[in-house]
């Protein structure tokens, strides 16, 4: 029996299913690519604000001034109060401003809610606020947050106490350590003087 030139049944059923293996593979090979592409997006994301804030808290420490805060509430605040071991407030220097004349010192509040994870930073532009400013999430998936502080008498101890006759004074350095979801125990340390 001779053929006339075209395929057979049975030679359409193999092509077919191989297309379909190779269909099967490339689209297994499409959402593994697209599942890898979302992971690295997340990371990348996750990475990003935990740099972001990082860089504010380092940069937070390290414009330290010793300079009292005088809240709306009345009474003065020392240069650096340690509030609970979870929160801490900081005069700091060199706040941008646009307005000439206007001294660039403020207060920075660092606040961990325990229930959320998000550490919040609240900023006040003066050291002689009005109505304090709202707080802003910086962080999420934050389990710790402490403040250590170092001085010649001490050492190293946990948080800061002011002396109440000198309240503008500051440790000689800051010792920050914050736990993350992901990235695990991270600490920074800040020379003051």
């Amino acid at each position: 029996m001779k053929r006339n030139g075209g395929f057979s049944l049975l030679e359409l059923v193999v092509v077919l299913a191989i297309f379909a293996l190779v269909a099967l593979i490339g689209l297994q090979v499409i959402r593994a690519t697209v599942r890898s592409s979302d992971r690295l997006a997340e990371i990348s994301e996750s990475s990003g604000e935990l740099a972001v804030g990082l860089a504010l808290l380092r940069q937070d420490l390290a414009a330290a001034l010793p300079r009292v805060f005088h809240p709306s509430t009345g009474g003065l605040e020392p240069a650096l109060l340690v509030a609970t071991p979870e929160s801490f407030s900081l005069s700091v220097g060199g706040l941008a401003r646009l307005n000439p004349g206007v001294s660039g010192l403020g207060r920075v509040t660092w606040r961990l809610d325990r229930a959320t994870g998000q550490l919040f930073r609240q900023v006040f532009t003066t050291l002689t606020p009005g109505a304090a400013p709202r707080e802003v999430p910086v962080m999420t998936g934050i389990s710790e947050f402490a403040l250590a502080s170092y001085t010649v008498q001490g050492g190293w101890r946990a948080g800061f106490s002011a002396d109440p006759r000198a309240p503008e004074v500051l440790p000689i350095g800051l010792k920050l350590r914050l736990t993350h979801s992901r990235a695990g125990a991270l600490e920074t340390v800040v020379s003051l003087r």
